[in-house]
């Protein structure tokens, strides 16, 4: 590894944890409660997005009459069970090793509620690579950008040596805002399409990270 690169800060749902399986059977059990049309995984990672309030509305969620905060909790009280037996992508624990191995610090910046987020990666078994873990401070997995700042600030980050690795179209947004460099993966949340619709480097999956790979998008950053 180069010295162009010191910081890896990862995304957690999707990208290191498989759990979109157990999103799609928790959302599609709150359409077949409202009599709404269910999704497919295909459709699902067409319309998944952010801001979060966005995306009911187009499956036919109103977060306007119900609140945000009661269909959070309500997905949350099905979802909250099944993410505790996902397990990591294929290739994730090879990478963490890499970028350790290699120096590299490593965190975990997420919009999952952060000691749900603490728990599960225990679980997993994979706390002692991470520096820092940062969640929200709530279920309603909106905007991870002010803890992105807060991120940077706390461990005193440069942006211009640290990349984000994510995916989706918000990952590669919070990373702009952020100044980071941004690789993706296909595979978690939204379709490789949509991945590739942000300009930014698409890996078909974990497997496919390596720090050669992430030294090139630092270069193309720059």
């Amino acid at each position: 590894m180069s010295r162009h690169l010191d910081t890896v800060i990862w995304d957690f749902n999707g990208t290191l944890i498989d759990d979109v399986g157990p999103v799609v059977r928790s959302v599609n059990a709150q359409l077949e409660k409202r009599s709404l049309p269910l999704l497919s995984l295909e459709r699902y990672r067409e319309v998944f997005g952010f801001p979060v309030a966005d995306y009911y509305r187009t499956i036919g969620l109103d977060p306007d009459a119900e609140t945000i905060d009661s269909l959070s909790d309500e997905f949350h009280t099905t979802y909250v069970p099944m993410l505790m037996d996902c397990p990591l992508h294929n290739g994730v624990v090879e990478a963490l090793q890499t970028f350790r191995d290699a120096g590299a610090r490593q965190f975990v910046l997420s919009a999952m509620e952060e000691t749900a987020l603490r728990a599960v990666i225990d679980r997993l078994g994979v706390a002692g690579f991470f520096d820092a873990v940062y969640g929200l401070a709530h279920l309603n997995a909106d905007s991870k950008l002010s803890r992105g700042r807060e991120l940077l600030r706390d461990h005193g980050i440069d942006p211009e040596r640290s990349v984000l690795i994510g995916d989706t179209d918000h990952d590669a947004q919070v990373a702009e805002a952020l100044g980071l460099a941004v690789v993706l993966v296909a595979g978690g949340h939204q379709s490789e399409a949509r991945l590739r619709s942000t300009g930014h480097r698409v890996l078909p999956s974990a497997d496919a990270i390596d720090a050669g790979i992430l030294e090139a998008a630092i270069r193309s950053a720059e």
